[in-house]
């Protein structure tokens, strides 16, 4: 958690705005900073909620075929959710 504190605070001089609530002061972030991570090979993924289950859309460049990859995988009510991801994170990258 110290870290945290004093890496926030070498990114900005003041990257917390504090509030009082029940007599308690509270950190709210105002900013958040997106540094973006240079990395060789992402893969993308967004997760939106949708009428009868999520949606995740998986992102990655394929250099082989020089092609961008797109794949929606929707997963349904009935399936565990946190299981449904790990499945397909782990059919993305042995795609790769």
């Amino acid at each position: 958690m110290k870290w945290g504190w004093d890496y926030g605070r070498e990114v900005d001089d003041q990257p917390f705005r504090t509030r009082r609530h029940k007599g308690k002061f509270d950190p709210v972030l105002i900013e958040d900073c997106d540094f973006g991570l240079e990395l060789p090979d992402p893969i993308s993924f967004k997760v939106q909620a949708v009428a009868g289950g999520t949606l995740v859309e998986t992102r990655w460049y394929d250099a082989k075929n020089d092609d961008p990859v797109r794949k929606l995988h929707i997963v349904t009510n009935e399936e565990n959710l946190a299981e449904a991801i790990g499945r397909i994170v782990t059919m993305e990258l042995l795609k790769r």
